[in-house]
């Protein structure tokens, strides 16, 4: 009994670090285009998660509608905060100075959110309703929640389909282009004010459309991105910084070593995670797929 109990935790960890990891890829794809930390991604997977909450609540639209118009609305936003917000001189900078400057415009810009978040839904937590309540059972006795099993599967088709843009789309590979020499991209003629808009609006759906997943499962707040965003740099920590890919791998990890340490020692499991964080650094400091694979 105690196995299959483990079982169901384990299940229930990957489905969870495979759909927090699409934060930290997120994460990963600005930091390798912009080459900046973006310190406003928990804002972000809030806003995911209210704006999803309001499209159901107040427009009564279904959850994917909802989830494909919070997208849609995140990426015009984030876009816009890069083009109107920061100067074109820090949409790309390996400036130590300017990536200050940056991450401290972006903690503010969190900050703003959450408070405009606060005054317009209160301090209580919300709940994007799910489609499919109940769980399933795999085997005897393992048992697996429905709608966190819905949303690690749609987690799972966004990755395959950022894989596909980015391989065979001509934005897509200008992005990578960028990410590996942005001299030569932009000797070929590419604009790395534009990409950077794009690339900082795709990262930031990443993290909201994260949101809007999972408070399909879990209930959101406004202060909940101050908690999520640490989460989704040890996701990429254990990846490989830069690494897309790296953090589908790095959320599975967390996932299943969390989810043990819930199982087995719930006050620690987060320390279990660091540990092995640790462990993974010390044999390898770039990350578990650092410097294996292609960069993006």
């Amino acid at each position: 009994m105690i196995s299959a109990q483990l079982i169901s935790s384990l299940l229930a960890g990957i489905a969870y670090g495979l759909t927090l990891s699409l934060i930290a890829a997120g994460l990963s794809l600005i930091y390798g285009v912009m080459k900046i930390v973006n310190t406003s991604h928990g804002a972000f997977y809030i806003l995911g998660g209210f704006f999803c909450f309001s499209f159901i609540s107040f427009f009564h639209l279904p959850l994917f509608v909802s989830i494909l118009l919070t997208a849609t609305v995140t990426f015009v936003i984030a876009a816009g905060v890069v083009y109107y917000v920061l100067p074109a001189n820090l949409r790309v900078t390996v400036d130590p100075d300017g990536q200050n400057t940056v991450m401290i415009t972006f903690m503010a810009l969190a900050t703003i959110v959450e408070y405009l978040l606060l005054f317009t839904f209160g301090g209580s937590s919300v709940a994007v309703p799910s489609i499919l309540p109940g769980s399933i059972e795999i085997f005897p006795g393992v048992f697996i929640v429905n709608q966190l099993l819905l949303v690690s599967i749609v987690s799972l088709f966004i990755y395959l389909a950022l894989y596909l843009f980015l391989k065979y789309t001509r934005l897509g590979r200008g992005i990578y282009a960028f990410a590996q020499n942005k001299e030569l991209a932009e000797a070929l003629g590419l604009s790395g004010g534009f990409l950077a808009c794009v690339t900082f609006g795709i990262g930031c759906t990443f993290a909201s459309t994260s949101g809007a997943l999972l408070a399909s499962v879990f209930s959101i707040n406004s202060s909940a991105g101050w908690s999520v965003l640490p989460l989704a740099f040890v996701i990429v920590t254990l990846g490989g910084i830069g690494n897309i890919f790296g953090s589908l791998a790095g959320g599975l990890i967390f996932g299943i070593v969390y989810s043990v340490g819930l199982f087995f020692i719930q006050a620690y499991s987060i320390v279990m995670v660091l540990l092995v964080m640790y462990g993974i650094l010390l044999i390898k400091p770039t990350g578990l797929l650092g410097g294996l694979v292609e960069r993006v």
